[in-house]
């Protein structure tokens, strides 16, 4: 059995302003230690597929960092999407790419900007899911158990009461349905019950399994795949890719196939995750002295406490403040109250509105 993974490695940078920009989205970045969200999924996932036949979807903007910081890849395994189109035409156009050398090879999605702890665990796990997907057929997904009730993510609702053994022996269940980003009060319910997972977009499933559901649901695909497939590695490519962009519809994986689909299977992680989802998040993860700060660069701290600081050129100094997020670049400074970093995103749409390309 073949197998190929593909790592998704686009995003507009907004959530992680002034740090991240268009041309440099978090993945991008050394968050937690010399090697970048990307790098680290790139590391992680090379312990069990060779480098060949892992691709890496970006953008043109993004596509000379997506190269620069894995030179190990194949030019050619590195696509660049010529228009953001959201997860589905991604996922097409690497599956494509795919097909042209093993239709019959099972395929690992992977976001490029997660935190994940207890590789080991993880990989044991995945390497579960692979055996699903190509015995099933199916599509699988690698679910999250919710630690708490969170409003950001979409949740996967589960059969917990069990499947059939050959599912079950993988540590595998059937999805009854994907749900949306939940209110509060409906979080809660999900978390209580016990029957839903957070949805974390990584999965995985045969080559030909999820080229047929993308003909049958993504609008244009099946006019494109053989044009795709036959022209991958050759002149021609970015021109069809481009034409096929041009035609397809923005739309996710999730609501394209997944919410569609029926043999929808999913494995409770039993690992440590993180999206890396805002500076917040940043500080949750990052490790702190003794007064609860949490500091990179130059910071010069006097009865302060349980900061996240930044500093990438000058000295940042604090004086008697408390849960504060500063981030100090060459051109911006951010400052906002710990537990509002989310509106971070509304600054960089501001700044947008304003074209203050610039800046963003």
């Amino acid at each position: 059995m073949k197998v190929f993974a593909v790592i998704m490695a686009g995003g507009v940078g907004s959530r992680f302003w002034p740090q991240s920009r268009e041309n440099m989205p978090k993945q991008f970045l050394d968050v937690f230690g010399e090697r970048t969200l990307y790098q680290r999924t790139f590391d992680r996932i090379s312990r069990i597929i060779p480098p060949e036949n892992i691709f890496v979807v970006t953008n043109t903007v993004q596509h000379p960092q997506a190269v620069s910081q894995l030179p190990q890849l194949p030019a050619q395994n590195v696509i660049a999407e010529p228009l953001g189109r959201n997860t589905a035409p991604c996922i097409a156009a690497a599956a494509s790419a795919i097909s042209s050398v093993a239709l019959d090879a099972v395929m690992v999605v992977l976001p490029a900007d997660h935190l994940i702890s207890e590789d080991d665990k993880f990989l044991s796990q995945l390497k579960d899911a692979i055996r699903l997907a190509d015995k099933q057929k199916g599509l699988v997904t690698i679910g999250i158990r919710p630690t708490h009730p969170e409003t950001g993510f979409g949740y996967i609702h589960f059969d917990k009461r069990g499947a059939e053994k050959e599912i079950s022996e993988h540590g595998g269940y059937r999805v009854i349905a994907f749900k949306e980003k939940p209110d509060h009060k409906t979080a809660i319910e999900f978390l209580e019950s016990g029957e839903y997972l957070w949805n974390s977009g990584m999965f995985i499933w045969r080559v030909d399994v999820i080229i047929e559901e993308l003909r049958r649901n993504l609008t244009h695909f099946s006019d494109f795949w053989g044009q795709l497939k036959d022209t991958f590695g050759k002149p021609e490519f970015p021109r069809v890719l481009q034409e096929f962009y041009l035609r397809a519809e923005s739309i996710s994986i999730d609501y394209a196939v997944m919410e569609k689909a029926t043999n929808v299977l999913t494995i409770p992680s039993n690992f440590l995750w993180s999206d890396v989802g805002s500076w917040d998040e940043v500080y949750r993860l990052s490790d702190r002295n003794g007064d609860g700060n949490s500091f990179k660069g130059d910071v010069v701290s006097v009865k302060s406490r349980n900061n996240l600081v930044w500093s990438a050129e000058k000295t940042v100094g604090l004086v008697d403040v408390e849960d504060l997020i500063v981030v100090e670049t060459k051109d911006s400074i951010l400052v906002c109250r710990r537990g509002k970093s989310q509106g971070v995103k509304e600054i960089v749409e501001r700044l947008k509105k304003d074209e203050r390309q610039d800046l963003i």
